[in-house]
């Protein structure tokens, strides 16, 4: 076996395949493989695993008279795609049924896409599920894991399990709030059963639904898709439907299907650039500003100690940079630079960040339009009213093409490879009144398809732009919205200063589904603060350019630095999910193919217990590990069998260790 120290772990070259932790089985793939065969078959009366009405009656009786037909082709290495055609010959509706089978993850990604190729309104659809089928259940009950979305507190993320039985008769129905994605609830579920499972995910930056039931006969019914839709489609027109993964796992541990689930994020899904996974960021920031009301000055001062300092990104956030006219909120609709605070425009900052090295990330918020501001006062046809604020239409493509030029001039101006795209509004209300009678749904499909449409427009003008996902915080995470890029803030909590026990929570029911994800820091390396918040990369909410912080921020990039390649492996709650402050609070990242990881360990500010005992994972029983420390000067070697029992001591409440393990 091959030997590598910690130091050689720490300068791991990160790239697109991220081979480093859990793999599926050949049991696990061929699971997938089967469910593709059972509803991807091209067999007339067939069941199919989509559904919807259709004046009132349902697929399954609609579908039985249509034509069908199905094709497969290798999209690229360790991808099939299949394709699934039904067309009625005599309202000419179509629907076009993808699964793309990433073989390497036993994975399943569906589309359906509908669209009428008729002459005339096509029959009225009504209910519109891109996943709509029964899974056979070795045993009840069945567990459904899933988390609470972001509520700008301790319980944003949190992890949730309940159980299902034919006995009660019971249905669970999960929606997020207003139509933020992860606004209420997080769109990505765990089934457990005997022996194995299923990771059920939603992409759509919209109002979905998922809708999970008992069936008899020993079945499960799982549905999911938009949570209303009603309408007609007009002769030509063509619309989508959310996006839905199906990953299947063996055994007896639900955790494995998170982990495999992060490890298809981490090489399929995550924004790249240079075919290279972008880790979140170390981002630092600057507060001051000129005798004159310039902001220019104080930015480009700053460039040069950040970079010396390790770092990577310069955040010029909406408060207190506000480099737009009025400031936040109500100049958000003008997006161009504020005379006063930025003479020369954005140019001479990214000239500045470039030379030193950073990245340049900017904040926006092109949905939401206040009164009065320039898109207002040009363009009010191009807005869905209301009160305090408005909804750019995203709907209307002629609005979405001018809002791309408009905001692509800034970046093209400032250089920019990282754009924050705020969104602290709740659409949902905006788009349903938006609808005409039969047209139920078709304002946030347009929406949410120019949506994306507008990141893909931006990506190919500037390639390597990653978009900062932000909305009020952590409330529009999705799988399909992370192909564009990160949740750099996942909680508005961060707005209103350091909450450590909050943090390692939040941290702690991400991990579990979004492997990069970060927030606000309010400590440097080595305070138990820095570390509640740590992830791959964050935002130094503190003078990071200084000299009454260089050491400390020398000291926390060394440490994000080491531990980035561990957090790509597989994590592990060591501790149950609690805001008691009087407990110990932790997890574990492993990497089989290192035989290496880290655990990160709380021990609460109110907690009287100096001793906790570690039950790591990915350990070999047999096998001896060398345990080092990140606050001590101590190696010590460990059997497999002990570190599965592992007592670790913090001697002060308010505290924290880093324990490293490595095979010997």
């Amino acid at each position: 076996m091959v030997k590598i120290s910690l130091n050689a772990l720490a300068l791991v070259v990160l790239h697109a395949r991220m081979a480093g932790a859990m793999v599926a089985t050949p049991v696990e793939i061929d699971r997938a493989a089967a469910w593709i065969g059972q509803y991807f078959a091209q067999e007339p009366g067939r069941p199919r695993a989509f559904s919807f009405l259709l004046d009132g009656a349902t697929s399954e009786q609609s579908l039985a008279g249509w034509r069908q037909t199905c094709s497969q082709e290798t999209a690229e290495p360790g991808k099939t795609r299949y394709l699934l055609v039904l067309a009625d010959p005599d309202s000419g509706l179509e629907c076009v049924y993808t699964a793309l089978f990433y073989r390497t993850h036993a994975m399943v990604e569906l589309l359906l896409e509908v669209r009428n190729a008729g002459s005339r309104d096509s029959p009225l659809l009504e209910r519109i599920l891109p996943l709509d089928c029964c899974f056979p259940m070795p045993q009840w009950p069945c567990t459904l894991h899933h988390a609470l979305g972001d509520s700008n507190s301790e319980r944003s993320f949190m992890p949730l399990a309940n159980a299902l039985e034919p006995e009660s008769a019971e249905s669970i129905t999960l929606a997020p709030s207003g139509g933020r994605s992860s606004d209420g609830h997080m769109p990505f579920f765990n089934l457990q059963w005997k022996g194995g499972g299923m990771v059920v995910a939603i992409g759509w930056a919209g109002q979905w639904e998922a809708r999970f039931e008992c069936e008899p006969d020993r079945r499960l019914r799982v549905s999911s898709g938009m949570q209303h839709t009603r309408l007609r489609l007009h002769p030509g027109e063509e619309i989508r439907a959310p996006r839905v993964l199906l990953q299947f796992w063996q055994g007896e541990e639900d955790l494995r299907g998170n982990n495999l689930f992060r490890q298809w994020m981490l090489e399929h899904n995550l924004p790249k650039r240079n075919g290279e996974t972008v880790l979140t960021p170390i981002c630092g920031t600057v507060a001051e500003i000129d005798p004159d009301g310039s902001y220019e000055g104080p930015h480009i001062r700053v460039m040069k100690p950040l970079a010396e300092r390790g770092i990577e990104v310069f955040w010029s956030d909406m408060d207190p940079q506000q480099w737009y006219p009025i400031g936040f909120p109500h100049g958000t609709g003008t997006w161009e630079p504020d005379p006063v605070k930025y003479p020369r425009g954005l140019r001479p900052i990214g000239e500045a960040a470039r030379s030193a090295g950073l990245g340049y990330l900017l904040w926006f918020e092109p949905e939401r339009v206040a009164s009065d501001t320039r898109i207002e006062k040009l363009h009010p046809e191009w807005i869905a009213r209301g009160d305090p604020f408005h909804l750019f239409r995203l709907d209307l493509p002629e609005a979405r093409a001018w809002l791309t030029d408009t905001i692509d001039v800034q970046i093209a101006e400032a250089g920019l490879n990282w754009i924050r795209w705020d969104f602290n509004m709740a659409p949902l209300e905006y788009w349903r009144k938006n609808d005409a009678p039969e047209r139920e749904g078709i304002t946030e499909i347009r929406h949410i398809e120019g949506l994306y449409a507008m990141w893909e427009d931006l990506m190919r003008r500037h390639p390597g732009l990653v978009v900062d996902l932000c909305a009020s915080g952590g409330r529009r995470i999705d799988f399909e919205t992370l192909r564009y890029g990160l949740p750099l803030w996942h909680s508005d909590l961060q707005c209103f200063g350091p909450h450590p026990a909050a943090d390692q929570l939040q941290n702690g029911g991400l991990f579990r589904w979004v492997p990069l994800h970060g927030c606000g820091v309010f400590g440097l390396e080595p305070s138990y603060l820095f570390r509640s918040g740590m992830t791959t990369g964050n935002i130094l909410c503190l003078n990071a350019y200084g000299p009454e912080n260089e050491e400390g921020v020398g000291r926390s990039v060394a440490l994000y630095k080491k531990v980035r390649p561990y957090m790509l492996g597989d994590f592990y709650p060591l501790f149950p999910h609690s805001a008691d402050e009087s407990v110990w609070y932790g997890f574990q990242f492993h990497r089989p193919d290192f035989d290496a990881g880290f655990a990160l360990i709380f021990r609460r500010k109110d907690s009287p217990y100096v001793q906790a005992i570690l039950n790591l994972n990915g350990i070999e029983d047999e096998k001896q590990y060398v345990v080092t420390y990140e606050d001590l000067k101590k190696e010590q070697a460990v059997s497999g069998r002990d570190l599965r029992s592992f007592p670790v001591e913090i001697p002060s409440a308010g505290e924290s260790i880093i324990v490293y393990y490595r095979g010997s």
